[in-house]
């Protein structure tokens, strides 16, 4: 993972601008940030992976660590739990000295007319938790790349709108949600997506989706989309067709996600709020502000 963005350097144009999404959080619950004294996500990426010995900086040296009991919970090791057997959602937030478990999410991630909350950043349990791949990918690609390229390497939104820095050598990176991104391609959200026969339903209207924005779709991921992106190997392994093949599935639906949100992109999908652009961060593709939901 470490290498993505060089290798993806090497094959582009010095001309070329460079987007890449991640299906992970890119900012923290403003509550959390505030308590914490963090007060500008990129640089708490930077000290995420600076040498504590060499920055006299070591608060954050185990914040990467994922607590195995509640006791454990603090600002500097907000992540939990390491493993199942007996944890408890509700034990993060009073840990934080957070007065809600709402204060958990961040404001993208709140239910709005599409869809639910979505997994709060610091739970680790769970097919939909997202905690350990954004502690991976903060420390192992976003970190390093702020510290290695500066201006070379952005994140969106806290360097600035996305027009600003679509610009030759630059690589911009933002925060892809696939389920975000369902109604808009499909015309509904997508229930059970683990099974390759719900898959197989919004097949057409991903295609149709494709053809309206103008996206071409090779031969090979064609065959996926119309497959459900099912594999004969996975649907031996359960007799109810649940193959859990849906991660090629969720990295195209991100791809679709961004693609469509360039195409309809304008101010009301650049979020002005100075907690969102400073600590918070936003998805790709979702308008600002959220519509409520019924």
């Amino acid at each position: 993972m470490s290498t993505l963005i060089a290798r993806l350097r090497r094959k582009a144009s010095r001309q070329a601008s460079i987007l890449i999404g991640f299906d992970f959080p890119l900012g923290l619950p403003a509550t959390y940030a505030d308590r914490a004294r963090i007060a500008y996500f990129p640089d708490f990426l930077q000290e995420l992976v600076s040498d504590p010995v060499a920055s006299g900086n070591s608060r954050w040296s185990r914040f990467h660590e994922v607590c195995s009991s509640e006791e454990e919970i603090s600002l500097e090791r907000p992540f939990y739990p390491i493993r199942p057997g007996g944890a408890r959602r509700d034990a993060i937030h009073p840990a934080l000295g957070l007065a809600h478990r709402n204060q958990l999410y961040r404001q993208c991630e709140l239910r709005h007319a599409e869809r639910t909350n979505a997994c709060s950043l610091f739970w680790t349990l769970g097919g939909n938790q997202v905690g350990k791949s954004a502690l991976l990918g903060w420390r192992q690609v976003l970190g390093p790349e702020l510290a290695l390229y500066g201006e070379a390497f952005r994140l969106w939104p806290f360097h600035g709108s996305l027009e600003e820095w679509i610009l030759p050598g630059v690589v911009v990176a933002v925060e892809s949600y696939p389920t975000e991104y369902h109604a808009r391609l499909f015309g509904r959200a997508l229930r059970g997506k683990r099974f390759a026969v719900r898959r197989l339903e919004v097949a057409p209207a991903w295609l149709e989706t494709a053809h309206r924005l103008g996206i071409r779709i090779d031969r090979t991921l064609r065959r996926q989309i119309l497959s459900g992106f099912a594999t004969k190997a996975a649907a031996k392994d359960r007799a109810d067709g649940r193959d859990e093949q849906d991660d090629a599935m969720d990295a195209a639906i991100g791809l679709f996600g961004m693609l469509d949100a360039l195409v309809e992109y304008g101010p009301h999908l650049e979020p002005r709020d100075a907690v969102i652009r400073n600590v918070e961060g936003w998805i790709f593709g979702l308008a600002h502000p959220l519509s409520p939901r019924d």
